[in-house]
């Protein structure tokens, strides 16, 4: 039976929600999106008229060089002048899902070639990605005043990130209840890999989520710990938390502050510190040591540079230790 492009999504999708989170699920439509939009144009008509066995290597190969051609923002709504190519990590992220969508297609019996075989994926890019340094934390610590419920909220949801080491998503999904104040340490539900961790809380954050969970945080019908301030009172989202770094980043102009980049440091700083990499990959959320190795290598350049940093509290390894 030869099925058709569109038949071919419905399948795959079909199958990876019956055990990918929806996050994921969502990550492989918009992925695979663009290589059928590049298909449409290329064929000229809608995927649902293009048969499986007329794609080729080579519609796989000039996918890819269109989106080494291709602005990053030209689907932006906007529609910025500014030319950013789209970096090869990106690239290289649609080339594993499309790698992932044929594989499937192959592997059931939807496919008699693999065009996958002979497909090859683009190298990453190995940026080096500077950690936040401590003057920097300083200068952005400064823009939250404590004594109101919006900049206690956003100091919490900062530092959740920089001295915890949590993504964004992990802040928006953090239930009051995993928080425990008395053991000192934070429940996490890794929504990216359904698997719960714990990390330690550290001491200066502890006192300042205490304080925003008790005398700031508003009476809500729900659980999760931050919540907006527009008087609905419903949980933050990761839009939240985009829009306040973007207000960051005009105010301290560090160009380079993104979500990310606060884990980034964390990780960091915790091998500056003295901790191992297994805690780190734990802490972290990782299935394995690819990722966390890195930090070793960043951390012991820095250590050579002498570079200022942003440190991790000592007290927090004191908790480290008592936790791991």
């Amino acid at each position: 039976m030869d099925i058709n492009l569109q038949q071919a999504f419905d399948l795959f999708i079909f199958d990876r929600e019956t055990y990918c989170n929806a996050k994921t699920v969502k990550n492989y439509k918009n992925t695979l999106s663009y290589f059928f939009d590049y298909m449409k144009e290329t064929y000229h008509c809608e995927i649902c008229d293009i048969k499986l066995s007329d794609v080729t290597l080579m519609d796989l190969k000039g996918y890819v060089i269109m989106l080494r051609k291709r602005d990053k923002l030209s689907s932006h709504p906007y529609k910025p002048t500014e030319h950013k190519p789209i970096t090869n990590t990106s690239i290289r992220t649609y080339s594993i899902d499309l790698r992932t969508f044929f594989n499937f297609l192959y592997d059931n019996d939807y496919m008699e070639n693999n065009l996958m075989k002979k497909f090859k994926l683009i190298k990453r890019e190995t940026k080096l990605v500077l950690p936040l340094f401590a003057d920097e934390v300083k200068e952005i610590d400064t823009l939250f005043n404590l004594k109101t419920c919006t900049g206690l909220r956003n100091y919490c949801m900062v530092h959740l990130m920089l001295d915890e080491g949590l993504r964004s998503g992990d802040v928006c999904n953090l239930r009051v209840h995993n928080i425990n104040f008395q053991q000192n340490h934070i429940l996490i539900f890794d929504g990216k890999g359904n698997k719960d961790r714990i990390v330690p809380l550290a001491t200066g954050l502890k006192k300042h989520l205490h304080q925003y969970a008790t005398i700031y945080r508003p009476y809500t019908d729900h659980d999760y710990m931050f919540c907006s301030v527009d008087g609905a009172h419903v949980p933050v989202t990761e839009n939240t938390i985009k829009c306040l770094f973007a207000r960051i980043r005009k105010k301290t102009e560090i160009t380079r502050l993104k979500p990310h980049l606060l884990r980034h440091t964390f990780a960091t700083s915790f091998i500056l510190g003295g901790g191992d990499l297994e805690s780190l990959r734990i802490y972290l959320g990782h299935t394995s040591y690819d990722t966390t190795q890195n930090y070793l290598h960043l951390a012991n350049t820095y250590n050579r540079m002498g570079s200022d940093v942003y440190r991790l509290d000592k007290i927090f390894f004191k908790t480290y230790y008592s936790v791991s």
